[in-house]
């Protein structure tokens, strides 16, 4: 599956010369219908990490670049079964490596469509980590961008706010434990500052 796509040889688009709102749409209809579930979590991710740049005090350009990262970090999951995506129960081990597989095939997916590298870049790391325990490349500190540890920690703030079938959404309080517990180590103590301040 990994190998199906291929980077095409014309210059990748860059964010101003593309319609964010065509992307955003196709990207939402496409996932909506594997998933109900992401679509709305992409929404949410995409409204967090402009919350979060802009209390970062971040460009306009790369506030921008997030909200279309978040649009467009979970389109990879096209490639998994949604019968896995939506399963009312904790995944085995062999579902979860197929889960983790759709950063590789969105950001081929990206690529293929010469959407802007920053952006690829973005959504390839929103699954890693500062101490290295993330996916799919286990980079670890300087290794990852700003952006993708905010597009990770939105990520991550929307999947404990949100009602799923097997588990109700966290409150405020515990989503608040959650990401102190995980600074300095999976998130920057700036990130987790402004993702708190946000919620």
């Amino acid at each position: 599956m990994l190998n199906k796509f291929k980077k095409k040889k014309s210059s990748a688009i860059e964010p101003s010369l593309i319609n964010d709102k065509v992307i955003k749409d196709i990207a939402l209809a496409m996932i909506g219908l594997n998933d109900p579930y992401t679509a709305s979590h992409i929404e949410e991710v995409a409204e967090l990490v402009q919350l979060i740049a802009a209390n970062m005090n971040m460009s306009v350009d790369e506030i921008e670049q997030l909200a279309l990262a978040g649009f467009l970090h979970d389109v990879g999951k096209q490639a998994i079964p949604s019968s896995i995506l939506s399963k009312p129960a904790e995944l085995t081990d062999e579902e979860f490596a197929l889960v983790k597989t759709h950063v590789d095939i969105g950001v081929q997916l990206l690529e293929y469509a010469n959407v802007s590298p920053d952006i690829v870049r973005i959504v390839s790391e929103h699954h890693e980590r500062l101490d290295g325990s993330g996916y799919p490349l286990g980079l670890s500190g300087a290794q990852i961008s700003l952006s993708g540890q905010i597009l990770g920690i939105a990520d991550v703030i929307s999947a404990l706010t949100s009602k799923r079938t097997y588990r109700l959404a966290a409150p405020r309080e515990e989503v608040i434990e959650i990401l102190n517990d995980n600074d300095p180590e999976k998130f920057a103590p700036a990130v987790v500052d402004a993702a708190i301040k946000c919620l």
